[in-house]
């Protein structure tokens, strides 16, 4: 009677350890589909500046995308005139662009440098949501490879 008893008890203790071992790789795997969104989210926000640094020829010549940075200005140029000037499109596109970073991203925001003739367009944001975006926020890419910040870069030849 009692040898059964403990057999049932042994029972219980592998079986709770296996359905702990479940219940973290299903919390691990969401926090992991959070984070390929929200880079995927990035990868779509970076190609969007990109399109628009391309869209606008003579604002890329009179360097009017060299260097883009966050935090955007407080109310955008609205740009939807013919008669908007390619600076005040670029600026427009910048404040618009960080504008949906920021809206669509836990803390995103976007910079661009130019490299020569190219630029390099960066959508950064807080992965681990602890309120800022820093070397903390993890990120590991479809290969396995690890950074320590959770950002997504793209080369635009314009």
């Amino acid at each position: 009677g009692g040898f059964s008893l403990i057999e049932v008890l042994i029972t219980i203790v592998i079986l709770s350890f296996g359905l702990l071992g479940i219940a973290s790789m299903l919390l691990n795997g969401m926090k992991l589909n959070n984070a390929s969104y929200l880079r995927s989210v990035a990868t779509q926000q970076a190609y969007d500046l990109g399109d628009r640094i391309r869209a606008n020829g003579a604002g890329v010549i009179a360097g009017n995308y060299n260097a883009i940075t966050y935090p955007p200005a407080s109310s955008c140029t609205n740009c939807t005139s013919a008669s908007c000037s390619v600076a005040n499109l670029a600026a427009s596109d910048a404040c618009n662009w960080n504008k949906q970073n920021a809206a669509l991203l836990p803390m995103g925001q976007g910079a661009v440098t130019r490299d020569g003739t190219d630029f390099i367009v960066t959508v950064s944001w807080d992965n681990n949501k602890d309120g800022v975006v820093d070397a903390n926020d993890y990120f590991v890419d479809s290969d396995g490879n690890g950074s320590n910040h959770a950002s997504y870069s793209v080369r635009v030849q314009p």
